[in-house]
């Protein structure tokens, strides 16, 4: 089975530099959550490989493709780097496919409330272009790692897509058990005014083939008397063993 773990990484030389990537990164967004809402009546003929190329032939000047249908997306999105075009349009694609979920399940729901004779008051759902959406850099491609702590990034500023030099909190792999997992790109994450490194880890851990009736778990419930309670049961639910977590400085925290 593959097991993902993400780990945070301060980025402590630099903040406000990267917030005109982030406005540009969602306004690509809004543009073709638009275009995908407008050229593309069954969704469900395409799947996320599919609907890149199937977009980018709409919005992308190249030689073979000269006059795109939306061609201002180039001018307003200049030398706009195609990874996150394509991440772009992926985001985009699974915005609006779940809105066009939501409102089948509405017009289902309208139409069965109708058949019984009964008044359906429900407003249906809308389509919300305007995200906050953080992008993620492609290794090799607008991120280049350099040491423990210090990388460089392709972000916009000053008008051109330039690379900068960044400095971030280092983590300990070890302590956190991921060491030997592999590193994959990471997400650049805005908290308050401080900025992020989200960078994933994954590995593949082997199950226990143990017979399921001799198999026991943990399971976990966040709650708000105690900040968790651990419970081990076995097959047949009978609980083994509970502990409560009880953090009154979390607790306190998350409750303002």
């Amino acid at each position: 089975m593959k097991v993902a773990k993400t780990l945070r990484h301060k980025v402590t030389n630099q903040s406000c530099i990267f917030d005109e990537t982030l406005a540009i990164y969602n306004q690509a967004l809004t543009f073709i959550m638009e275009v995908i809402d407008n050229e593309f009546v069954n969704l469900d003929d395409y799947t996320t490989n599919s609907i890149v190329p199937a977009v980018e032939k709409l919005i992308h000047t190249t030689k073979s493709n000269p006059h795109p249908k939306y061609r201002e997306f180039n001018t307003r999105f200049y030398k706009f780097p195609s990874y996150f075009r394509r991440g772009v349009i992926a985001a985009a694609f699974g915005k609006v496919k779940s809105f066009r979920s939501n409102y089948k399940n509405w017009e289902e729901e309208k139409a069965v409330v109708l058949s019984e004779g009964k008044k359906f008051n429900k407003n249906p759902p809308q389509l919300q272009l305007e995200h906050k959406e953080f992008p993620v850099f492609y290794r090799g491609n607008m991120f280049k790692h350099h040491s423990e702590n210090t990388a460089q990034i392709k972000i916009f500023h000053q008008n051109d897509w330039v690379w900068i030099d960044i400095e971030f909190k280092e983590q300990d792999l070890y302590k956190r058990g991921v060491w030997d997992w592999k590193e994959c790109n990471p997400k650049l994450v805005k908290v308050g005014k401080k900025y992020f490194l989200h960078i994933s880890y994954e590995s593949n851990v082997e199950l226990s083939k143990k017979n399921i009736n001799d198999q026991k778990i943990c399971a976990v419930d966040l709650g708000i008397t105690n900040s968790a309670v651990c419970s081990i049961m076995d097959a047949r639910g009978t609980v083994l063993d509970r502990k409560f977590i009880n953090q009154s400085k979390k607790k306190t925290s998350c409750t303002r």
